[in-house]
């Protein structure tokens, strides 16, 4: 008789209705969450598009990136020919900036092409601005310390003239 009970209420313990109301209520919970976010994210992107600061800002920052990421390209260049020990650190420190930088690297691409940026890119865009600027300034430190390192390993006088 024990068995007969515990049966009956393992039966009912999932009955549709109580899923149901379950699933329309964080149905509801979602569609609450995305409108916060929808409107959270329009807030974003229409200051960046009136304040021209911000865009003056990403546009700055970009093109520092590119100077880093150029000067960045030569040091690995250098290493390479010479076969030094610390290209797996600049192939990492690379990596890094690229992954610091990717929206502010799509967004100059797709201005470049003449394609409209995204909201969400735009957001991405303004998002990553300080990341990217310090880590284009690590990135820059460290491209200067390889070049010494560089300069002292193969009596490069040309590694003292990029500093």
């Amino acid at each position: 008789m024990g068995n007969s009970n515990k049966r009956f209420r393992f039966k009912h313990k999932g009955h549709p209705r109580g899923r149901f109301k379950k699933r329309a209520l964080a149905t509801v919970v979602a569609m609450a969450a995305i409108g916060t976010s929808v409107s959270a994210a329009h807030s974003l992107v229409v200051p960046m598009l009136i304040d021209e600061t911000i865009e003056d800002r990403a546009a700055a920052v970009f093109t520092y990136q590119n100077q880093v990421s150029g000067d960045l390209a030569q040091t690995i260049v250098e290493a390479e020919s010479h076969d030094l020990p610390l290209l797996d650190a600049l192939y990492s420190v690379e990596e890094q900036l690229n992954d610091a930088c990717g929206p502010l690297q799509e967004a100059g691409r797709r201005h470049i092409e003449g394609e409209q940026l995204s909201g969400l890119l735009q957001i991405s865009v303004y998002g990553a601005l300080d990341g990217c600027a310090a880590k284009s300034e690590e990135v820059a430190y460290y491209v200067r310390m390889a070049r010494s390192y560089s300069a002292k390993m193969t009596g490069s006088a040309q590694a003292s003239a990029w500093n």
